[in-house]
């Protein structure tokens, strides 16, 4: 069941895969960029094999196998959701160096190049290739199947030829299929401590795609077209005053000039396809002004005395800003104005940022940017049309800056990695280097910390009845040389301390957020590594919960309450430690979810959405979705002591911010809600590791916070905080129904309307 990006509609299969075709294709059809309609596109097609798979019932959503005859270690493509489209990603049309190697490679048949590219490389020059490639690094593994054969020229350089020849044997009936070889390397593999957001490639193509600022566009064309265009309409018309009314007199020639002014007008408009000005309302009147001489040009004995009226309005109205056209004063502004427009954007300056960054390995980091940011030299200027010596701008130097290599903890404190969502994404580069320890060939180190990088990218599927997703160990070239392993106590020590550095990480820079189920993964594996045998429980979808808890939700729970008994968390939440110590740690499952469902107010059968999505929270509660976990088994515990304060307030910031958010789209608004009650559940299980005095001080500032922020949501919050204070003051709160002086339990998900909801804006 557990997968990282559940529908949370309670539409599954091919309803969920309709509504999204249909934002897929809305997307398409309506967009105005066009690379997004592009990416839209691509995902109409993957959508459509979906919703006919679901419909034509060929696909079996919800099994770790969904797809006939294709085991659980190929890498299937999946959408949002955890639904397999029936492609394999490792199949499919030839990738460009496949076909580059096909041309290279005797004996390959075209349209038979896959399995004729690996009959050649299990061959002897081929094992040989791919041997060298091995012990000179030079490969690239996106997919774990690339590994295959690197795994099986591996086995036969340590005399290993039986697992050799088993492991090809499983392989076989895939040759025609998938790919099993990698392609070549074409840059540095980061460090695990050598981080970066963005590659200097992915940087170089988007600021060597930025467009001008529409802006600053709209402002040339104003000082450039617009303006000087209304100049000369307004001398024109001056041109026609006669006892201080206009179009009482036309000069000689005057029809002619009026006449060509008119033309470019209408000609300007004609080019972009709307009005001189656009549809700003700061320039209304001089696109009435235009219109006026047009009618002017065309028959002047048309105007009525209203329209003449209006003429010297305006005319007068630009005189007493401005003065005559032609007097010092427009032409002194109007030069101005040309020099504020003259300078190229900053798109031409990230030409030539661009332009230095394809110096440096196209999917690599860069350590120093200080040559990247260096001031613009006077070539690079001259060919831009800059001026020399012109620095960065700021907004192409933040843009940079994603490509500045780091540790995770650096790319934290710099902004880069925002959301805990993000940093599970980065982990694996630095849990990699854990996974390949206790191997002594350093070649098949490397080789296996690149297949688990790969492996952490595939998308999980969407699974039902407990079951679990492929592990690394069901590669068949993983499982050949896990049993080669030799672990030592350093190793597991050092897991054990990126563990700890790791959920450190994501609680202090982000703790108002649960730990998404990516980075869960990253955390298992350490735990694992180092030998500690942690109840880890993933998010669960309310929309395929099954009524089932698996025995890690029994052990986590069973973890909080021996640390949170008669804490400030377990009065606010009415606990029931004594229930809770009493489940048995491996047989409780059932008993654990009918109290879940007791505590939620849910009766039995419960299947609903919403009901499941209640019983789902309250084992959160209960378990404290593993906060009391990463504290008592991650070893977080020294590390947090001095910080539960800081904790516990910069979560109710978060809060406080999220829920001021305008949202009109009713969906986003009950996602708010359901975030902002993970945020303060996380704060009050801070606040109650705190000491007394460091609990106290920080409540009064979250009330004094509380206290600054709109009349609105002080009002709405205010049942919420008064609740806090009699849990901290001993009492145990009532859970569905407000309490005395009206105080309220915070949960996320509700039967019936939320009661914030109902509240008064």
């Amino acid at each position: 069941m557990p997968h990282d990006d559940a529908p949370e509609a309670g539409v599954i299969g091919s309803g969920y895969a309709a509504a999204m075709l249909a934002k897929a294709f809305l997307t398409h059809e309506t967009h105005a960029d066009p690379d997004v309609r592009e990416r839209a596109a691509e995902r109409v097609l993957r959508w459509r094999q979906v919703l006919e798979q679901a419909l034509a019932g060929t696909v079996d959503y919800g099994s770790r196998t969904p797809l006939a005859g294709i085991p659980d270690w190929v890498t299937l493509e999946v959408v949002t959701g955890g639904f397999a489209t029936g492609q394999l990603l490792a199949g499919g049309p030839l990738a460009d160096f496949e076909r580059e190697l096909a041309v290279r490679t005797p004996g390959v048949r075209a349209g038979h190049e896959r399995r004729d590219l690996i009959t050649y490389f299990l061959g002897e020059a081929g094992i040989a290739q791919l041997q060298a490639r091995l012990a000179d690094g030079d490969y690239r593994v996106d997919l774990p199947e690339e590994a295959a054969l690197l795994t099986v020229a591996w086995l036969l350089r340590q005399g290993q030829a039986q697992a050799a020849r088993d492991l090809v044997a499983e392989l076989a009936p895939f040759f025609d299929r998938l790919r099993f070889y990698p392609a070549p390397w074409a840059g540095d593999e980061p460090a695990a401590a050598d981080l970066h957001v963005r590659t200097a490639g992915e940087v170089a193509g988007v600021l060597a795609a930025l467009a001008p600022q529409p802006r600053l566009q709209a402002q040339r064309t104003t000082v450039t077209e617009l303006l000087p265009r209304h100049d000369r309409a307004v001398a024109l018309f001056l041109e026609t005053v006669q006892d201080d009314w206009p179009c009482r007199r036309y000069p000689e020639g005057w029809g002619e000039r009026a006449a060509a002014l008119v033309g470019e007008v209408e000609a300007a408009q004609a080019a972009s396809g709307q009005a001189l000005g656009g549809l700003s309302r700061r320039h209304r009147h001089k696109r009435e002004l235009f219109d006026l001489l047009a009618q002017c040009v065309r028959a002047a004995e048309t105007l009525t005395g209203r329209q003449v009226g209006r003429v010297r309005r305006l005319l007068q109205d630009y005189v007493a800003a401005h003065g005559a056209p032609d007097g010092q004063a427009v032409q002194a502004l109007r030069a101005r104005q040309h020099g504020d427009v003259a300078a190229p954007g900053f798109e031409a300056a990230a030409r030539v940022v661009a332009t230095r960054l394809r110096d440096y390995p196209e999917q690599a980091g860069v350590q120093d940017l200080a040559p990247v940011l260096a001031p613009l030299a006077e070539t690079e200027a001259r060919g831009a049309g800059l001026p020399a010596g012109l620095a960065v701008p700021a907004p192409v130097a933040r843009r940079v800056l994603r490509c500045r290599t780091g540790t995770l903890a650096q790319l934290v404190e710099r902004g880069l990695i925002r959301s805990s969502e993000f940093l599970a994404t980065l982990t694996p580069q630095v849990t990699a280097a854990q996974q390949g320890a206790g191997f002594a060939d350093p070649t098949l180190r490397t080789l296996y910390e690149a297949t688990y990088r790969a492996f952490r990218r595939r998308r999980s599927l969407l699974l039902l009845n407990l079951a679990r997703q492929a592990a690394l160990g069901d590669l068949p070239w993983i499982a050949a040389v896990e049993r080669l392993r030799q672990p030592a106590q350093q190793d597991a020590d050092a897991a054990g301390a990126a563990l700890t550095e790791i959920a450190g990480l994501a609680l202090t820079a982000f703790p108002h957020a649960a730990l998404p189920n990516k980075l869960l993964q990253e955390l298992r594996a350490l735990s694992e590594r180092a030998g500690r045998d942690l109840p880890w429980g993933e998010e669960l979808a309310a929309d395929i919960f099954m009524g089932e808890f698996g025995p890690q939700f029994v052990q986590a729970a069973r973890c909080a309450a021996a640390l949170l008994d008669g804490s400030l968390y377990a009065r606010y939440y009415a606990l029931e430690v004594p229930a809770i110590l009493a489940l048995a740690p491996a047989r409780g499952e059932a008993a654990f979810v009918r109290l879940c469902a007791a505590r939620a107010g849910v009766p039995p059968g419960f299947g609903q959405v919403g009901a499941n999505g209640m019983v789902i929270e309250q084992q959160q509660i209960l378990t404290t979705h593993n906060l009391a976990l990463l504290v008592t088994g991650a070893g977080l515990g020294p590390a947090l002591r001095e910080r539960h304060g800081q904790l516990a307030f910069a979560a109710f910031e978060w809060l406080c911010a999220r829920q001021q958010m305008k949202i009109d789209v009713w969906h986003a608004r009950i996602r708010m809600l359901r975030n902002t009650a993970v945020a303060w559940r996380q704060a009050l299980f801070f606040l109650s590791l705190a000491t007394p005095a460091e609990r106290d001080e920080t409540i009064a500032a979250m009330q004094a916070h509380l206290a600054a922020q709109g009349a609105a949501f002080q009002a709405l919050f205010r049942p919420v905080m008064r609740g806090l204070q009699q849990a901290a003051r001993g009492a145990t709160l009532p859970q569905h129904e407000a309490g005395e002086q009206g105080a309220r339990v915070f949960r996320g998900w509700f039967a019936t309307r939320h009661w914030m909801l109902d509240a008064p804006a």
